[in-house]
């Protein structure tokens, strides 16, 4: 009963930020409040008895740790060379102009990276590399299910920008990337690996993003 009742609240959160994202027009400061509340408010409220284990930092052994790095700094190069070769097919001045829309200027984005880094990747790792897969008891289901969920909610936020093909391929992506992420938080019970290298990715986009905003 559980199980069902973390999957389904957790589908519920996705799709109402979906919503936000795609239907209602509202900037990006409001965005991160609900966000906030749906990955982390909600899911404390819901599931505190559990105690969260996988949130238990400090246990993460250093191994782990080695590996999310090189994972990370792989990934972040990864991001930059696609960039780099996939940059004829972006319609970066449509990017730039839905940024601005939703209240991300170039005064603006200093504050944004940070949250980014920091902020938005500690909570999309709790959420989709901690919550979800507490609720699967099934090894192939802890991997493939979350890392799913978390391709689909990225790329509804990227379908106004990129095409079908980019589209698929970043959904392939992420996948891939995602179910990277949890096999290496396995070893170490906790979160803190997966986030490693979520931050090392963000790194990766927030210098597309300086790019865009102040280069371009």
């Amino acid at each position: 009963m559980r199980t069902v009742i973390g999957i389904l609240s957790a589908l519920a959160s996705i799709a109402i930020l979906i919503w936000i994202e795609q239907v209602l027009e509202v900037t990006y400061l409001l965005k991160t409040v609900a966000k906030a509340t749906l990955f982390l408010l909600v899911p404390f409220i819901l599931f505190r008895k559990t105690g969260f284990p996988f949130f238990r930092l400090r246990q993460t052994d250093r191994k782990s740790m080695n590996i999310a790095i090189v994972f990370g700094i792989a990934i972040m190069g990864t991001i930059l060379a696609t960039f780099i070769l996939l940059q004829p097919f972006i319609d970066i001045d449509a990017l730039v102009d839905d940024l601005a829309d939703a209240g991300v200027t170039s005064i603006v984005f200093p504050f944004v990276a940070f949250y980014i880094l920091f902020g938005n990747s500690l909570l999309e790792e709790f959420f989709f590399r901690g919550l979800l897969p507490s609720f699967l008891d099934r090894p192939l289901l802890r991997l493939l299910l979350p890392s799913f969920f978390f391709a689909i909610y990225h790329i509804a936020i990227f379908l106004p920008w990129f095409s079908t093909p980019i589209l698929l391929l970043a959904v392939a992506g992420l996948w891939i990337g995602g179910i990277i992420f949890q096999l290496v938080n396995e070893r170490s019970g906790t979160i803190l690996p997966s986030w490693i290298i979520h931050m090392f990715a963000d790194v990766g986009v927030l210098i597309v993003g300086v790019y865009m905003i102040y280069f371009y």
